[in-house]
């Protein structure tokens, strides 16, 4: 397990915190923090992709700390902003044509996880983030299922964003895919998820996905996210955080922030 460090730059104060992540974790600053507003809005930019696990818990955990540092300030609100990543590169067998695929060619997920990691890290793995899932709140299925190329999914959330949707979509495609072990990875997973979230026309997104409107912005967003290296990634105001962090080290990064 690996120390995470907090530098305030107002401050020679070093915070020392410790977290579990399947990723190496980091925050570093980059930039002053804001001053104190009456009803401050925190930004947050989400580098995630639909089959990342620990992207599930750390927005479980980010809710958990959203709802505690409003509790201490009433007047906080958040803007989240989620962006492409793509996991699985060699997965990704769709061509950027239209019409969108109804499905896609997809393998057994745990499968393809003893193949990439071995049996026994996808086991010891499997069991650490069930752990920390319950911690969490939710509840992850990792063993059932299937994987597939997530390029459509991240196409059909650029939709979700332009009618700020986007967390919503995001959370229900979550919870379809480690929950209830669905196939979310062709476009008729995807409107299947999508008819649960209010607020989505799936007519208007069939033809969106048919477009491949969305697959310019996908591509560009993989493509500058590619130095991240691993997700969950997020920027809340001027700091960085990597990794699958718990709701107190979110809290004491929102504290930063003001």
């Amino acid at each position: 397990m690996q120390g995470l460090h907090i530098i305030n730059q107002f401050s020679p104060l070093l915070i020392n915190l410790h977290t579990a992540t399947c990723l190496n974790s980091r925050l570093v600053t980059q930039g002053r923090s804001s001053p104190i507003m009456s009803a401050p809005v925190i930004p947050i930019s989400i580098v995630s992709d639909v089959v990342c696990p620990w992207c599930y818990v750390g927005i479980a955990q980010l809710q958990k700390a959203m709802r505690k540092f409003q509790q201490s300030h009433p007047g906080a609100s958040f803007k989240l902003t989620w962006h492409a990543f793509e996991l699985n590169p060699d997965l990704d067998r769709i061509s950027s044509t239209s019409p969108a695929p109804e499905t896609v060619p997809v393998i057994s997920k745990f499968d393809y996880l003893v193949s990439k990691f071995g049996r026994g890290v996808a086991e010891r793995g499997s069991e650490l983030l069930s752990q920390r899932a319950q911690a969490a709140g939710i509840e992850i299925n990792r063993s059932s299922g299937v994987i597939g190329p997530t390029k459509l999914v991240h196409e059909a959330l650029i939709y979700a964003r332009e009618k700020d949707k986007q967390t919503e979509f995001m959370l229900a495609l979550f919870e379809a895919y480690f929950g209830k072990s669905e196939n979310i990875f062709g476009k008729a997973g995807i409107i299947k998820v999508a008819a649960t979230v209010d607020g989505l026309d799936v007519t208007e997104l069939d033809d969106y996905l048919n477009s491949r409107k969305g697959n310019k912005v996908v591509e560009h967003e993989i493509k500058m996210n590619r130095y991240i290296g691993g997700v969950p990634h997020y920027t809340i105001g001027k700091y960085e955080v990597h990794g699958g962090q718990d709701a107190d080290t979110f809290v004491k990064v929102f504290e930063h922030t003001m």
